[in-house]
């Protein structure tokens, strides 16, 4: 009988394989500097590392992430971080608290647009910084997770159409004041610094 992961395609290359160029070094201690910041366990799988016929398979649990059920407030957390930094002059290497200070007294705001995980990741940085959140999100959205969002104290908008839709409401929604900064997860033509989101470690 076929094994149930008959389908999982193994290279043996991958062993070798380094990963080229710089990691900023700041991010690691800046995730480490959150509330509710824990190592994520890795989960052993037994029993599908038998059947792939390797001495070991390791998961690695991204289901409780800084207090939210997904690995996206890594990027969302150093994206929100870093745009707050630029904006009040302050460096990467920055305190978590001097960068709230200076968003506080800048009043500065946070938006985006999400279908789900990366808005309410963007909102909850927001309460963090202790500003405010506004975040776009497609009419097709269902309420249940707007109401998820909401409940990290952002105010939801929907757009009158799908994602591209809201990612550009949301864009323009930013241009209208420079106290509102957009950390958006993708880049688009106009904005192509800033999705520092990409720019991570998968920290322990």
């Amino acid at each position: 009988m076929a094994p149930a992961h008959s389908n999982i395609h193994i290279n043996p290359s991958a062993i070798s394989w380094i990963c080229e160029g710089t990691v900023d070094t700041s991010v690691r201690p800046f995730h480490r500097s959150l509330p509710e910041y824990s190592a994520t366990p890795l989960r052993s799988l037994d029993f599908s590392a038998r059947e792939l016929g390797i001495g070991k398979l390791l998961l690695k649990d991204e289901s409780c992430r800084l207090g939210l059920p997904a690995f996206k407030i890594l990027g969302a957390s150093w994206g929100s971080f870093r745009a707050i930094a630029q904006h009040i002059g302050l460096p990467p290497s920055s305190s978590l608290s001097d960068v709230v200070a200076g968003a506080q007294r800048e009043q500065l705001q946070l938006t985006t647009a999400t279908d789900g995980n990366h808005g309410r990741a963007v909102a909850r940085m927001a309460k963090i910084f202790g500003i405010k959140a506004t975040v776009f999100v497609p009419n097709w959205l269902d309420e249940s997770s707007r109401s998820i969002i909401a409940s990290e104290g952002a105010v939801v908008v929907v757009a009158d159409g799908d994602y591209d839709l809201a990612v550009q409401s949301a864009f323009k929604y930013a241009n209208q004041t420079p106290q509102v900064l957009l950390v958006q997860d993708t880049s688009f033509q106009g904005y192509e610094e800033i999705p520092w989101v990409a720019q991570l470690l998968l920290d322990s």
